[in-house]
Order: structure tokens, then C-alpha cells, then sequence
């Protein structure tokens, strides 16, 4: 379970409603997304941060009724910050599948050598998942650009952008070497991005049976969620 909490910055602890919210409720992650610290100077933002995270210590120090998992996030409508912050929220929410993801989509990168693989929703441009060894979230931003351009592109020919057969190969030349951006549309609103060395393109068959056989394992997986009775 997950509770979303925003602030502005200069704001001081958690609002009395989401800790209320979150002592009724067991097993709960509160985010604190702190919004529009694009009004702060880069060496402001993360001692607004720890100011806010202090103060909501405190507040939890004298309140002996309330315990609870809280993160924060400095988070701008301006750019990808607030995609980071969704993202993370999202992988709380699936926890219980989320293991099975990483492991998937860690299989598919280490036997098609990519470097990175994502999956992640197509609309809201939030990633579900990502590899055991993904950490530069700069190509993160990169991969929801091509998103938005493919997105764009693909809505002047279709009303319906995506489809089962969608899959797109986009060579971007990086200032050390190209690199290969390959998009799968899977399911569910839900699309692979990959993201490998334009050289092991020459295992294009490969590569194309791996998805395949990721797509289908994708499938099993919900398809065995959605069989669960409701709890």
C-alpha cells in the first residue's frame, strides 16, 4: 500500500490527514513528493529535503500513535522528476510482482547483451520495472523522449498508436559510440524498451526470439494475476 503526500516548498512536517490515513492502514509507504523546486537553486533543493524530512521525524517523534515508512522526492512539473517519483511509487504498489519482472527483464539484457531494459507504461511515461543493474536515469529521460516522439509520430498515420505487432528500432548516434533504442508494445498499456550497442545488432534474429519469449512470460504472469480472487 502507498500513500501519496505533496508539499510545497517552506511547507514544515505531514499533513494531519495522511498521517491519520496511514496509522489506520497496515504495511503502508507514505511518499512525500516535495513540488515545484524548480523556483530553488540546485544548492537549495537538497537542504530543503533534509529540512522536510527532519521535521516530519519530529513530528512522528512526539506522536507515539503513529508509525510509518515515509520517502521523499523533490519533484517539478518542468521535467523528469515527478516521472522518477511516480515510477517509484508504482514498484511499491506491485511489490509482489516486481521480483518477477526485474528477474525477467534481467534475463532478456544479459542473454541479448543490452545494456539497459525497461518496462514501463506507455501513457504515463512511468517505468513498472526495470533491470537488477539499471542506475543512469539519464537514459530513463532519454527512452520517455523517443516514447513521446514515436507516440506523435505514430498518431499521424492511427488513431491507435500502439498495437500487438508495434515495435520500433531507433539508432541514436551518442557521442562515444551509436547506440539502439528497441521498443516492444507488449500489453496493457505496457511496453518493453531496450537499449543495447548498434554491433549486436548482427543478432537481430536472437534478440527478436527473446522478446518474444519475454512478451509471452509478461503475459503468464498477468494473465495468473488477474485469475487471483480478490482479497
Amino acid at each position: 500500500k502507498a500513500v501519496v503526500s505533496t508539499q510545497s516548498t517552506g511547507d514544515n512536517g505531514l499533513d494531519r490527514r495522511t498521517a491519520e490515513q496511514s496509522k489506520h492502514s497496515a504495511n503502508v509507504s507514505v511518499f512525500v513528493f516535495i513540488h515545484k523546486v524548480d523556483g530553488l537553486p540546485d544548492d537549495q533543493r537538497e537542504e530543503e529535503q533534509k529540512r522536510i524530512e527532519t521535521s516530519i521525524r519530529d513530528e512522528l517523534n512526539h506522536a507515539a500513535d503513529i508509525t510509518l515508512n515515509f520517502k521523499t522526492w523533490l519533484t517539478s512539473v518542468y521535467e523528469y522528476s515527478i516521472f522518477h517519483a511516480l515510477s517509484d511509487v508504482n514498484e511499491k504498489l506491485i511489490d509482489h510482482l516486481l521480483p518477477t519482472f526485474e528477474d525477467l527483464l534481467h534475463r532478456l539484457k544479459i542473454t541479448c547483451c543490452m545494456d539497459t531494459t525497461l518496462l514501463m507504461d506507455v501513457s504515463a511515461k512511468c517505468y513498472i520495472a526495470k533491470d537488477n543493474d539499471f542506475t543512469d536515469h539519464n537514459k530513463y529521460e532519454m527512452c520517455c523522449d523517443m516514447l513521446d516522439l514515436y507516440t506523435d509520430i505514430a498518431n499521424i498515420y492511427s488513431h491507435q498508436p500502439y498495437d500487438d505487432d508495434s515495435y520500433s528500432c531507433v539508432i541514436l548516434h551518442q557521442v562515444t559510440a551509436p547506440e539502439v533504442m528497441l521498443t516492444k508494445y507488449l500489453r496493457n498499456n505496457l511496453i518493453l524498451v531496450c537499449l543495447l550497442q548498434e554491433s549486436c545488432l548482427k543478432e537481430r534474429g536472437i534478440i527478436n526470439q527473446n522478446i518474444r519469449k519475454f512478451s509471452k512470460g509478461i503475459g503468464k504472469v498477468l494473465q495468473v494475476q488477474s485469475e487471483k480472487p480478490c482479497s
